[in-house]
């Protein structure tokens, strides 16, 4: 029974060091959008299965990828907002992208 806890404290130490990296020198600026770097400055790393925050229960539903889909989506739009800001793309470019744009299932 007491080998549960450190088999629980295992897998954890061995999720976050699995977690992969991402550039955190990424900006709303940098004319690409990086899914990566997106979810990392959330804390949504992709192989993270972020049970804190979403139940157990719902984890085999896919609620966890339609979170992090959702973010994404979020994210890249206010992306494209600031390069249009920025004058590196056009809004009907922006807009374009934002309608197109389909989050990578590899996350």
């Amino acid at each position: 029974m007491k080998s549960v806890p450190l088999l629980l404290c295992c897998l954890l130490i061995a999720a976050c060091a699995s977690a992969p990296k991402y550039d955190e020198t990424w900006t709303w600026d940098s004319p690409v959008f990086d899914e990566d770097a997106a979810l990392g400055q959330a804390g949504l790393l992709s192989l993270q299965k972020d049970t804190l925050y979403t139940s157990i229960w719902t984890l085999g539903g896919g609620a966890f990828q339609r979170r992090q889909e959702y973010h994404l989506r979020e994210q890249h739009e206010l992306w494209a907002r600031r390069q249009v800001e920025l004058g590196k793309m056009t809004v009907e470019e922006a807009r374009t992208r934002i309608q197109d744009y389909v989050p990578s299932r590899d996350h």
